[in-house]
């Protein structure tokens, strides 16, 4: 079964099958069929709609509405609110808060990252900056969390799938040079591992765990040749320069392995699990691409959502229109519809924080 939509201009535009990519700690993915949901008619994208709801004008702090994330196999979207945690919608347009159970840490932080667990989607960790701790994870769909240790002011969060025991975790530290967190008892206990990268590499935010003893990081780079990506093979015992350009954010991992980090206005792309870099794409917002689940990659663009059908070579523009510079992008397969967000340095959530984009109808 195949499902399609019609872009602005009538072309005709393949959104995915009935399978599934369920994204786990963006270093590991899986295929998975998701329950049969009849093909709707075809219908073209109309317009984005405000899906913000009870979260507008939320108090809240400079950052305010400070992420989004898709639930795998699920119907479910988290947005991550400066002070006041994670929020989760279902349908329409209002928020319920999690992490509300008995005994449960609470989220204080900015949040800017849920990694999941691919073998259990209830499973999942939550990494943010400023106030409260750094690492939070759930077993139980974010009824409740716990904090993992002590570590703070984490912009990302890896986890190694490979392990059935979920022990080795690595975390970034934001704005800081030299700072890549390791655990290897589950989040208890965290080491930097980042001391052995170059002095002047420069704010090593996300950290990738490829397997157990090799990791990616980005970094900006404070001197000549020292920003870029760095490579270990040991555990950061040692760290190798892989590519001189530094990538921005998060990186995406995809279906098929591959890697794409944002850099500039376009994305750096490894096929080989970060040992090579090319440089592919332009006119992109430095925002981290997603995958449809037909293999297909949609990015932001300086107006429109952006989808490249040969690997992110080429890039061309699809829908109506952005509402506003989007400091994020998601998909959701189940509900068939993008979501965006943006936040300000204000003290309350946007008003129009979250738009939505439903594809069919």
């Amino acid at each position: 079964m195949l499902r399609h939509v019609n872009d602005m201009n009538g072309k005709l535009l393949y959104l995915g099958s009935i399978f599934a990519i369920v994204l786990g700690a963006r270093g590991v993915l899986t295929l998975t069929a998701p329950p049969a949901v009849s093909a709707p008619p075809l219908q073209a994208p109309s317009t984005w709609v405000n899906a913000t709801g009870n979260l507008a004008k939320m108090t809240s702090e400079c950052g305010n509405l400070t992420t989004l994330s898709q639930v795998p196999g699920s119907d479910t979207i988290i947005a991550g609110v400066a002070l006041k945690g994670l929020w989760a919608n279902r349908t329409g347009s209002i928020w319920t808060q999690l992490g509300t159970g008995a005994g449960s840490a609470t989220i204080v932080n900015r949040p800017l990252w849920i990694t999941y667990d691919p073998a259990r989607p209830s499973v999942f960790w939550e990494s943010g900056i400023y106030n409260g701790g750094g690492i939070y994870k759930t077993t139980d769909n974010g009824t409740t969390f716990q904090q993992l240790g002590s570590i703070t002011h984490n912009d990302f969060v890896s986890v190694d799938f490979g392990d059935p025991s979920r022990n080795t975790l690595l975390a970034g530290g934001h704005e800081q040079s030299q700072r890549v967190e390791r655990s290897t008892d589950g989040g208890k206990t965290w080491t930097n591992i980042g001391a052995n990268l170059p002095d002047a590499s420069n704010h090593s935010v996300a950290p990738l765990i490829i397997n157990s003893r090799t990791y990616l990081v980005n970094t900006t780079g404070g001197g000549a040749g020292t920003g870029g990506i760095y490579r270990t093979s040991n555990g950061g015992a040692s760290w190798q320069q892989v590519s001189a350009l530094g990538p921005s954010g998060s990186p995406l991992v995809t279906s098929k392995g591959l890697i794409y980090w944002p850099h500039g206005d376009g994305l750096l792309k490894s096929t080989d699990s970060g040992l090579t870099w090319t440089r592919v794409g332009s006119h992109l917002q430095t925002v981290r691409p997603i995958e449809l689940p037909n293999g297909r990659l949609v990015a932001l663009g300086p107006t429109n959502l952006m989808i490249s059908a040969d690997g992110g070579a080429t890039w061309s523009p699809v829908g109506p229109t952005l509402p506003f510079a989007p400091s994020g992008l998601i998909y959701s397969p189940r509900r068939q519809a993008f979501f965006i967000w943006r936040w300000d340095c204000g003290n309350v959530v946007l008003p129009d924080a979250i738009m939505k984009l439903e594809v069919l109808g």
